[in-house]
């Protein structure tokens, strides 16, 4: 089974009908041939987004949802990985970067995961595959 990493911009594609991506993240996340992967940090960056934008209900629910789902592996970042990812956010001054960016690039890695389900350039910029 391919595993695939989730991020934020998915997660917020996929809770909203009208976002760009909607249809093919839901088609994507209906697929039982794929195993998901997110962080606790993607997360996190999701409920920011959607407590500014919709309200702390909504944040809330997508979180009990994504958390609860058998289908989604919620990973934990180490001590040694934030730094990793500290680091890597240092190096990349050029790109538009968050630190939760760089903390899944450094996640993948370890986890061999070279594909994630993002609607943003910044994984394929660091070499990775992206979907949809």
């Amino acid at each position: 089974m391919k595993t695939l990493f989730v991020d934020t911009s998915a997660w917020y594609d996929l809770l909203f009908s009208g976002a760009p991506a909607h249809t093919d993240i839901v088609a994507l996340m209906r697929r039982h041939d794929l195993g998901f992967v997110t962080s606790t940090y993607v997360l996190d960056e999701l409920a920011a987004l959607l407590v500014a934008r919709s309200g702390h209900a909504v944040a809330a629910r997508a979180g009990a949802h994504i958390r609860s789902s058998a289908e989604v592996i919620v990973e934990h970042p180490d001590a040694a990985e934030e730094l990793r990812a500290w680091a890597l956010f240092l190096e990349r001054p050029d790109k538009r970067y968050t630190l939760t960016d760089c903390l899944s690039f450094v996640m993948m890695r370890r986890l061999e995961i070279d594909t994630a389900v993002a609607t943003d350039d910044h994984f394929r910029q660091e070499g990775f595959l992206t979907l949809p």
